[in-house]
């Protein structure tokens, strides 16, 4: 039987594009019998395109319609298949070529007529038409056929090759973004193709009813065909007949770099593969799905998080919810597919792609995509670098410096106090009675939550594994910087072991400790957050960590956050997620703070806030916190070289450490020197800053800001440089490294003697309060204890402590400003009554505050300290409960516990109209997010690179030359002989129409998107 093909071209732009495709439908070996030209919705110059074109018809849509519509109407206005004389008429234009000596078939010689599918983006290569009917021509049993979709301006590279379907029905693009070197094209039989160059038998396409309206971007192609299936039909891709395709989005989805696009684009895939999903399924299975819909939204949302994908998330619950409201096109599209269905899914399901294809397809997509994107995992060589020696070292010394903390399971001393239990440590990050909780409850919580039988036990370990984790932590960023074996060393042993970290610890210093520990992984997360949202979740989480832990470099990490932001516009929205974690949980102290009008106190030390002398500029210059060098000006007083031989011993100590850095700062790269050049200088900014703010007071001592956070991020920069240093030296690096680490460890044997001889304020926590108070808070937790200390003459330091002792999660740090509040009146009034000589009973005020005990512990001024306890035990509402190891104490007469309560947290928080419960809701909605974000998994995604739009008018001149090229065309070869060509070809191997110029050689500029996938595999 004879072939006769319509080709139909739908524009809607316009444009070099168009040209290049009507030159190219033009150029055919074998010419189509007719060409219907669909002006989809577009202007009047792609009408005048059009009309210049040769078509036998131009068919003008008013408003711009899906492609498979737009094909209809085409198909519409195509003479019957019984009227094979009549060639058609153009819809608006005059009648020049019509009538003219077209051949009339005899009675039962109708040919076999076919429709031949292009958008203006779709150019046919000259001998595209000629091998995709001769492959039919070979397979009667094929209705619907489908080229090589290459890329417009790298044709050397496959954009589809035919379409499948994966087990749970997603749409599987064959032979993706591959070079064509001919592999392919013994490939036949396929599940489907796509509507781009598709040739379809007519009276199938009319059979099946086209393509399904519920489906006008995604899938129209691939589901038209699995119908065609489903009647007993084949369908199969002809690879010889190759068609460039710029995928523009007049036919399927438009790909473009932008991620609006992108998303949208996503958007529509997931309509789609929904849509299809419920028509394809069983009547119950189908049910079911749609009724959950709603349901799987959510999940869907949770999941398009969890893959690192947060543009995706609503365009994830719009389509689940378009395809909800929408049930009759789903009836619509089952009643399509039950119409016709002869030869059941069996003919389907054996053309569907296998799991283990599709696994290993993805795999090698994963690894294309990393290696072109220069993002290869980079190995590290942990083992023959020198990583586990290091962390061994690190390991030894934790167990030397740290022996006396193994056999304790909770601290109290220095800065240390045990944790609540762990329901009461979770909700200690609440804001309780309007007063914010300090981010840093919520570290401590994480923190206790890892041993939840003993949340005290937690801070204990991490004491013990300080050291090594720092160690650690610093010798992974280190490889980030270099190659160099002593230099990794050199970071991450002079991190590990550096003043501030020992200070840290002889101190109790628990905040340090963390942002020691945290401080190299947020460098390392926040360096990379552009890769992937999960780097950029992580470092938000460490950020959150390292600042709740030491807020005084807020403005440091502000600096940091505006200069990653101009460095590059690319990553921009993963670059701010990185500040959202610590947004949410300083924003109730921030907005507090603010009401107040105490501003800096954001800027507050969390927990317990112990009185230090911070140490000189110098000091600071050479990474000691306070004033003393850790003991070496002790040292040296003893000997009578006191005061500036000190430093200048540390001076000389640090030199090699200095030189190193020095000589990194000249020999790195311009972007590592720059990034701890200005790391460097804000921690040591911080730290002299941090020295002279003094916001908060311990009895008539001001306390300020601990400078030893500025340090750590000071030392970490300073190693850094030093570590890049040391790779400039190759294999003097050795060496050098090993004598500045030495003079590094010399530099702070004074602390580490502390620590080894367990010289620490440390005792466990059952030694905090009395043994007749822990007793009595174990029974009634309410109960309270007026501790009493003797500062000097006529001057005290009152507190209340609740049961049985202070927990380092209850402590707020708005409650410890200056400012007095009406608890510190009510306490100021209790000391008065208590010692007074003869003033009034002060019995029932106890009482009503839930007093049941006051200690006047030991220390403070003897002379003021005899007199109180003389006074309290001429107090008639104190029974004298005798001597104790914390102290004198004292109970009260009949003094009942109150109810234990962690107060109100449905208090409005200061300056904010929300509840505590609604912040504190809010708060753990984003963390929520944030994790799932920086959750670490497999999926990578991979944009077009950008590209160079063609130009939608042409000028005049160039337009005049595609019209009379055109002509002289129409000329040579009239459009009778073109369908006297195509009815009267029988055999493929010998092709009737004499080969036409090829007229794609001025193709639009360089093409620069190759990678993207429409369905977001």
């Amino acid at each position: 039987m004879r072939t006769r093909v319509t080709a139909i071209l739908v524009a809607q732009r316009g444009g070099e594009w168009l040209d290049q495709t009507i030159a190219g439908i033009a150029g055919q070996t074998l010419a189509p019998a007719n060409i219907i030209a669909v002006n989809n919705g577009g202007s009047d110059d792609v009408r005048e395109q059009l009309l210049a074109s040769g078509a036998d018809r131009v068919v003008g849509l008013p408003s711009r319609l899906p492609f498979g519509e737009a094909v209809a109407r085409a198909v519409e206005a195509m003479a019957p298949a019984s009227d094979e004389g009549n060639a058609g008429v153009r819809a608006d234009a005059p009648l020049t070529r019509q009538g003219e000596g077209q051949p009339k078939l005899l009675p039962g010689t109708a040919p076999d007529e076919w429709i031949w599918l292009l958008s203006e983006d779709s150019c046919p290569e000259p001998a595209a038409l000629e091998r995709i009917v001769s492959s039919v021509q070979r397979s009667p049993s094929v209705v619907v056929a489908g080229p090589k979709l290459v890329d417009w301006d790298h044709p050397d590279r496959i954009i589809e090759l035919g379409q499948s379907l994966t087990r749970y029905g997603s749409r599987w693009t064959l032979r993706r973004q591959e070079l064509d070197q001919q592999q392919y094209d013994h490939m036949q039989d396929v599940l489907g193709v796509g509507p781009v160059g598709m040739l379809v038998r007519r009276d199938v396409w009319d059979e099946l009813g086209g393509f399904d309206p519920a489906l006008p971007v995604y899938d129209d192609g691939l589901d038209f065909c699995v119908r065609a299936r489903l009647a007993g039909h084949r369908v199969e891709v002809a690879p010889a007949s190759r068609v460039r395709f710029a995928q523009s989005g007049v036919a399927g989805p438009r790909i473009d770099r932008r991620r609006s696009v992108l998303r949208h684009a996503h958007r529509q895939a997931r309509t789609a593969h929904l849509h299809r999903r419920i028509a394809y399924a069983s009547p119950v299975v189908a049910f079911l799905t749609w009724f959950c819909l709603p349901v799987y939204a959510l999940l869907r949302v949770l999941w398009a998080l969890i893959r690192e994908q947060p543009g995706y998330m609503v365009g994830e619950f719009v389509a689940a919810f378009a395809v909800f409201f929408r049930p009759h096109a789903i009836l619509a599209s089952r009643r399509r597919i039950a119409a016709h269905s002869s030869a059941g899914w069996s003919a389907v399901r054996q053309l569907r792609i296998d799991p283990k294809s599709v696994r290993t397809a993805r795999m090698i997509d994963r690894e294309a995509i990393l290696a072109s994107s220069g993002r290869q995992r980079r190995e590290m060589h942990f083992i023959s670098m020198g990583g586990l020696a290091v962390l061994s070292a690190a390991a030894v010394a934790a167990v030397v410096l740290m022996w006396w903390a193994f056999p304790q399971t909770s601290l109290f001393g220095g800065g240390l106090a045990p944790l609540s239990p762990l329901d009461q440590l979770w909700a200690n990050t609440r804001p309780i009675d309007g007063i914010p909780a300090d981010p840093f409850t919520w570290v401590l919580a994480l923190i206790g939550t890892l041993t939840f039988w003993n949340p005290s036990h937690a801070v204990v370990l991490l004491m013990i594994v300080s050291i090594p984790l720092t160690a650690l932590g610093a010798w992974i960023w280190a490889a980030q910087l270099t190659e160099s074996k002593a230099g990794r060393a050199l970071l991450s042993l002079g991190f590990a072991l550096s003043p501030v970290l020992l200070g840290s610890i002889e101190a109790g210093r628990l905040q340090t400790l963390v942002l020691a520990v945290v401080l190299p992984w947020l460098l390392l997360a926040a360096s990379r957050c552009r890769e992937s949202w999960s780097w950029a979740g992580t470092a938000s989480l460490l950020a959150a960590a390292a600042l709740a832990s030491a807020p005084i470099l807020i403005p440091a990490a502000v600096i940091m956050l505006i200069l990653g932001l101009f460095t590059t516009l690319r990553g921009v929205a993963r670059v701010l997620t990185t500040a959202l974690v610590p947004a949410i949980l300083f924003a109730p102290k921030f907005f507090a703070s603010i009401v107040s009008g105490r501003p800096l106190d954001v800027l507050l030390d969390p927990g317990i806030n112990s009185p230090f002398q911070p140490g000189t500029t110098w000091h600071l210059l050479i990474g000691y916190p306070e004033f003393g060098l850790e003991g070496w000006a002790g040292i040296l007083d003893g000997i009578g070289l006191g005061g500036p031989p000190a430093t200048l011993l540390i001076g000389v100590l640090m030199l090699p450490l200095a030189l190193l850095a020095l000589l990194g700062l000249f020999t790195g790269r311009v972007a590592v020197t720059l990034l701890h050049s200005a790391l460097g200088a804000l921690g040591l900014a911080t730290a002299v800053a941090a020295g002279q703010l003094q916001l908060t007071a311990a009895g008539g001592s001001s306390i300020a800001v601990w400078t030893g956070s500025g340090l750590a991020l000071y030392w970490i920069a300073l190693l850094g440089l030093a570590a890049v240093g040391a790779a400039a030296l190759r294999r003097g690096a050795t060496p050098v490294v090993a004598v500045a680490l030495a003079a590094a460890i010399i530099a702070v044997l004074p602390v580490s003697a502390q620590l080894v001889l367990n010289r620490v304020p440390f005792a466990p926590a059952s030694s905090q309060m009395p043994a007749l108070v822990q007793a009595a808070g174990e029974t009634d937790p309410g109960v309270r204890t007026l501790v009493i200390t003797a500062e000097g003459d006529h001057a005290v330091r009152a507190e209340l402590v609740t049961g049985s002792g202070l927990r380092l999660d209850e402590i707020r740090t708005a409650l410890t400003t200056p400012e007095e509040r009406e608890a510190d009146r009510q306490v100021a009034e209790l000391v008065a009554g208590l010692a007074s000589v003869g003033g009034r009973d002060v019995t029932e005020a106890l009482q009503s505050a839930g007093v049941g005990f006051v200690l006047l512990p030991v220390g403070g001024d003897d002379a003021e300290r005899s007199e109180l306890q003389r006074v309290f035990d001429q107090h008639q509402a104190l029974a004298n409960a005798g001597l104790t190891d914390q102290g004198l104490l004292w109970r009260v007469q009949q003094a009942p516990g109150q109810d234990a309560e962690v107060g109100d947290s449905a208090t409005r928080l200061g300056g904010t109209s929300l509840s505590g419960t609604t912040v504190w809701a809010v708060q753990l909605a984003v963390l929520f997010g944030v994790i799932l974000l920086a959750l670490p998994t497999a999926e990578v995604t991979w944009r077009p690179e950008k590209r160079r739009r063609p130009s939608r008018r042409k000028n005049r001149a160039t337009r005049a030359r595609s019209t009379a090229a055109t002509e002289a065309t129409a000329t040579e070869a009239p459009a009778e002989s073109r369908a006297d060509a195509a009815d009267a070809q029988t055999d493929p191997a010998e092709p009737t129409a004499e080969p036409a110029v090829d007229r794609t050689a001025d193709a639009p500029g360089e093409r620069t998107t190759d990678e993207t996938n429409g369905d977001g595999r």
